[in-house]
């Protein structure tokens, strides 16, 4: 309904209470009957016609609604339609994503349990202790090969009455390294599902960690041939933080010169031995660019020896240059001393001797004969 038609319909109904205050107050006040029936009749005719009035303005006005109505109507189910279609367009989108997204799950998922396949049957596999112990010798070579130079290591190699594992070489002994460490009684701890059967198999395991701790220490601890300490190789990272959480093993293998490593710490201690070797390295090409400087000033001398040598050659050839040079110039000025005429007066006597005999017998340059 509009401002104007709500202004028209206001104005009709204060008239018409005036209107009725007026007729009431008439009344009241004792007009005569004729009077009160014309004006009550006038009244009505008002009434009447405000009535009307409001009913035209009412209409219009709801008319008017109307089709404001049906507009906005029109709009919002355009609009509505709109948002209808970009919602089931964006929904089909992420229906299309979603069914690809789960299509890489699933692939996803697949591989995982092929990986997961592998890893048991991998498990399965090390449960026999010659294919773990092989496993780790394999995983020790590859480290060594990516840390160290060929020459600085070796697998396999003999030391005693038997073989070890791997050796590092140093200047000082070799350090063996054993890779066959015990891991059963291990495993049965980690199945076991109650207290006294996990804590009987610990114990077990314990004591499988000391003797294999006796054995390195008799066989790869043989000073000078080796280092006075052995590495047992542990090639899981929770076993090894096993046997270092146990104050007792660590002092057990401290007292035999047997160190348990993991792969982590193997990494770190080749690490270090790298950096050791890298150092002997540039000490041996240092002393060997030593021994190459004093042979090159022995070398100097000798070859400063014989620079002074010519040196002093050249100055007697220089005295010797000079000595002569003089001579010719003394030759050369007795030479300009004769005069053509001279050697004119000077012909052959009667007898044929040569006339220049006595001048250049006098310079000593002709001999004559007596």
């Amino acid at each position: 309904m509009s401002l104007s038609a709500l202004s028209i319909a206001f104005a009709a109904l204060v008239i018409g209470l005036v209107g009725g205050a007026v007729a009431v107050r008439a009344l009241k006040s004792g007009r005569k009957a004729s009077d009160a029936a014309a004006a009550a009749e006038n009244i009505h005719a008002r009434l009447d016609a405000i009535t009307g009035e409001m009913n035209r303005t009412f209409a219009q006005a709801l008319q008017q609604a109307t089709q404001s109505l049906n507009g906005t109507l029109g709009s919002v189910r355009d609009e509505t339609r709109a948002v209808r279609d970009e919602t089931r367009a964006a929904i089909q989108q992420q229906s299309l994503q979603m069914a690809q997204t789960l299509g890489d799950l699933n692939a996803t998922n697949n591989r995982i349990l092929e990986q997961g396949r592998s890893l048991d049957e991998f498990q399965r596999m090390l449960q026999s202790p010659k294919l773990r112990g092989d496993f780790g010798e394999f995983t020790l070579e590859q480290m060594l090969r990516d840390l160290l130079a060929s020459e600085h290591y070796e697998i396999q190699a003999p030391i005693g009455r038997g073989r070890v594992d791997a050796l590092i070489k140093t200047p000082h002994g070799s350090l063996c390294i054993d890779c066959k460490f015990p891991l059963d009684n291990f495993r049965r701890a980690l199945q076991a599902s109650e207290l006294p059967a996990r804590d009987a198999a610990m114990k077990a395991f314990y004591a499988d960690v000391k003797g294999r701790i006796n054995e390195i220490s008799v066989r790869y601890v043989l000073p000078p041939e080796t280092l006075d300490v052995a590495f047992m190789f542990v090639p899981s990272e929770n076993v090894y933080y096993e046997v270092i959480g146990r104050p007792e093993l660590l002092r057990y293998g401290r007292d035999r010169h047997v160190v348990p490593i993991s792969p982590n710490t193997m990494y770190a201690y080749i690490q270090a031995l790298a950096v050791g070797f890298r150092g002997l390295k540039i000490q041996e090409e240092a002393k060997r660019v030593q021994e190459i400087l004093a042979d090159l000033t022995t070398r100097f001398g000798k070859f400063q020896e014989h620079f002074d040598m010519v040196g002093r050659h050249l100055d007697n050839a220089k005295s010797q240059f000079e000595r002569a040079s003089r001579d010719v110039q003394r030759f050369d000025t007795t030479l300009q001393g004769v005069k053509i005429g001279r050697l004119e007066e000077m012909q052959p006597a009667p007898d044929g001797a040569p006339a220049l005999a006595a001048p250049l017998a006098e310079m000593g340059l002709f001999k004559l004969d007596s």
